[in-house]
C-alpha cells in the first residue's frame, strides 16, 4: 500500500517539469474512511483529465471528513493549508474531484482568489478540446450550462440584488436578465437536441427494417476501443492516448463474412461520470442503446484491482442505460503487454456476467481479432430483430 501511495505521489515530481502549462492543485474531500485503494483510481483519472486539458499538476490535497463541509467543501483548517500551497507554489487553478455545489465553488474562489473547478467542470473542458462537430459541441454546451446555471445564478443574486432598494429595481431587471438568458438557452439546445434525436431513432430504424446490424464499441477511456474500431474497419482514426477523443460517434459499414453491418465507436467512460452528463449525451448513447450488439472492451494489462474497479464501472453504466448482457461480448484487450495473471482477470471477467463471452485479444498485434469478428456474427443475429427503437 506504501509503495502504491509513493509511486501515485512521484507522479507530481513529473507533472512539474511540464513548461507552459497552467499549474494546478488538485483536491479531494475522502468521505469513506475505509477506503484505501478506489480513492487512487479517483484520482489517477482527475490527474489524467486535467493534463489532457492541459493543466500541470504540481501537488494534492486530500481531507477525510464524513461529509463536505457546506461552504467550501473542504473544512476551515484545510482551506488555510490549500490558501498556503496555492502561495507557495504559484498555482494557478484548484482542481476538485467532488463535485462542488455552487455555494463551495464560489466561496473557494472567494477564499483562494483564484480558479476552481471540480470534475464535472474538468471533463467538459477536455470534451471542447476534443469536439469536432456541431452535435459535440452541442451536448457539451447543454452540459457546461445545466451544471453554472445554479452558480451564475448565485452570482447574479449577490451582483444585482444584494443592495437593491426595493421590488422591479434596476437589480432585479439585471438579475432576471442573466438568469433569462441562459434558461433560454439550455431550452432552445434541449429542442434541438431532441429533433435531433428523433432524426436519429428514424435512422436506426430504417437500418433495421434493411437487416444491417448495429455493433458498438464501448469501454473505459484508454481501453483501446478505437484502434479496435480502426482494426475492424480497416480505417485509420487518430488514437492520441488522451482522455476522450471519441465524443460523437463514428459509423463505419463492414462485412463480417456474409453478413454487413455497421460498427459504431462511442464516447469512453470514465468512473464517476455526472448524471447531468450523461443526459446531456444522451443523443450519442442512444447508439449503446439501441445496438444489437456491443463489444465491452477491457484493458487487462492494468492491476487486477484496476481492471476489476474499471470493469465494473463499465458494466455499472451499461447497466443504467438497460442493455442486457446477453449482448455483451467483452474484448480483454492487450494481452501482449507483460499480463502474468491473465487467466485470473479472465475468470474474473467471466464472473462478472451471467452469459459470458470473453475474447483476448489485442489491437496492437491483432491476436485475437478474428475471433472477436466471428463472436460478433453469431451474437447479433439474435438481436437484430429484437431490438428496434421505439417507433416515430
Amino acid at each position: 500500500m506504501r509503495r502504491r501511495k509513493a509511486r501515485f505521489i512521484s507522479m507530481f515530481s513529473e507533472f512539474s517539469l511540464v513548461i507552459g502549462r497552467v499549474n494546478a492543485l488538485i483536491g479531494y474531500v475522502k468521505t469513506n474512511p475505509h477506503d484505501h485503494f478506489k480513492y487512487l483510481i479517483h484520482l489517477d483519472d482527475l490527474i489524467g483529465i486535467a493534463r489532457a486539458a492541459g493543466y500541470n499538476p504540481v501537488d494534492t490535497v486530500i481531507q477525510v471528513l464524513p461529509k463536505e463541509t457546506v461552504n467550501y467543501a473542504f473544512g476551515y483548517g484545510k482551506i488555510d493549508e490549500i490558501a498556503n500551497i496555492i502561495r507557495e507554489k504559484r498555482i494557478n487553478v484548484f482542481i476538485v474531484y467532488n463535485v462542488l455545489s455552487s455555494t463551495q465553488q464560489l466561496n473557494l474562489e472567494r477564499r483562494l482568489s483564484i480558479r476552481v473547478i471540480d470534475r464535472y467542470d474538468l471533463t467538459l473542458e477536455v470534451f471542447e478540446r476534443n469536439a469536432n462537430d456541431v452535435l459535440s459541441k452541442m451536448q457539451i454546451e447543454l452540459a457546461r450550462l445545466v451544471k453554472v446555471f445554479p452558480y451564475e445564478k448565485l452570482k447574479a443574486s449577490i451582483r444585482y440584488l444584494g443592495n437593491r432598494p426595493g421590488y422591479s429595481a434596476s437589480g432585479e431587471y439585471a438579475y432576471h436578465s442573466v438568469v433569462g438568458s441562459i434558461k433560454r438557452r439550455i431550452k432552445k439546445l434541449q429542442r434541438e437536441l431532441e429533433w435531433r434525436r428523433l432524426i436519429r431513432l428514424k435512422q436506426l430504424e430504417e437500418r433495421r427494417k434493411l437487416g444491417i446490424p448495429i455493433i458498438s464499441l464501448a469501454g473505459y477511456y484508454g481501453a483501446g476501443k478505437t484502434s479496435i474500431f480502426n482494426i475492424l474497419t480497416r480505417l485509420n482514426r487518430p488514437v492520441l492516448g488522451i482522455p476522450f477523443t471519441t465524443l460523437s460517434s463514428k459509423y463505419s459499414s463492414i462485412k463480417l463474412g456474409r453478413n454487413k453491418c455497421l460498427i459504431v465507436d462511442t464516447i469512453g467512460f470514465v468512473a464517476g461520470l455526472d448524471p447531468r452528463v450523461i443526459d446531456a449525451f444522451k443523443l450519442t448513447l442512444d447508439d449503446i442503446r439501441f445496438s444489437d450488439g456491443l463489444i465491452l472492451v477491457i484493458d487487462v494489462s492494468d492491476s487486477l484491482q484496476i481492471m476489476e474497479f474499471r470493469a465494473k464501472t463499465c458494466l455499472s453504466i451499461l447497466k443504467d442505460l438497460g442493455i442486457s448482457e446477453d449482448k455483451i461480448i467483452i474484448a480483454a484487450n492487450k494481452i501482449d503487454k507483460n499480463t502474468p495473471d491473465l487467466n485470473l482477470k479472465i475468470k474474473y471477467l467471466e464472473s462478472l456476467i451471467d452469459t459470458p463471452v470473453i475474447i483476448p485479444c489485442s489491437a496492437h498485434t491483432k491476436i485475437g481479432i478474428n475471433k472477436l469478428a466471428e463472436t460478433v456474427i453469431k451474437l447479433v443475429k439474435p438481436h437484430s430483430e429484437s431490438n428496434m427503437p421505439p417507433t416515430i
